[in-house]
């Protein structure tokens, strides 16, 4: 088996945060005893639930800041891979430990709730597209180093909730950024689709592309 492998962003986003974020970001509670993994884990993403909570408490203060939503895009984009990484390691072994990428589509709603918040910021609707698209791969982890029972059991509540948002962030986007490439997501969405597909996760964002893919061939 293949060393695990690491989510991380690679979404064609250029609004990066500034080097000096908020020192809101708070030390992590200690697990408790539980022997549940999937318990462990929910007290965790309560943890990083909270500490986003905070930083929209900072937020509020810094509205109309030029930065404001790159700031609240990090902090929530961190706090999501850490926790699809940390359902990853479980899911090397979900035999054993009950946790799949149905779990993580599940974790991934918190955090897809919040993508509003940064669209309604300065400058945010890119920001916020770019966001949706990496929670969209968040959502089921690297499946290619996990055990055959780790595509689930196809109870994923996140990808009707990430498929209908990148479709609504991609029609506001194209609004305010009229020569947007588009093509670049519509190319990452396809192979996430056909990626996912291989360990029978059907119809992965099909509405998203299916916009997209329209674009395309009316030459928008």
């Amino acid at each position: 088996m293949s060393s695990h492998k690491r989510i991380h962003s690679t979404s064609s986003n250029t609004h990066k945060a500034p080097s000096k974020m908020p020192k809101i970001w708070r030390t992590p509670s200690p697990p408790s005893d539980a022997l549940d993994p999937l318990d462990i884990a929910n007290e965790r993403i309560q943890d990083l639930e909270q500490q986003i909570q905070d930083l929209h408490a900072f937020i509020n203060h810094m509205t109309h800041h030029p930065n404001a939503a790159s700031i609240l895009a990090a902090q929530i984009r961190s706090a999501a891979a850490e926790i699809s990484d940390e359902l990853s390691d479980q899911a090397l072994n979900a035999r054993k430990t009950g946790i799949t990428s149905d779990d993580m589509s599940a974790a991934m709603l918190k955090y897809l709730s919040e993508v509003e918040g940064v669209k309604r910021l300065p400058q945010g609707i890119p920001i916020a597209f770019d966001l949706a698209m990496d929670l969209a791969r968040y959502s089921y982890g690297s499946l290619d180093d996990s055990d055959s029972n780790a595509s689930g059991y196809g109870d994923r509540p996140s990808d009707a909730v990430v498929d209908s948002l990148i479709a609504d962030l991609a029609l506001e986007r194209r609004e305010v950024e009229p020569g947007w490439d588009f093509g670049k997501a519509l190319t990452s969405l396809r192979e996430q689709r056909k990626h996912v597909a291989e360990y029978g996760i059907e119809g992965f964002c099909v509405g998203s592309i299916g916009l997209l893919d329209g674009w395309g061939r009316v030459g928008c």
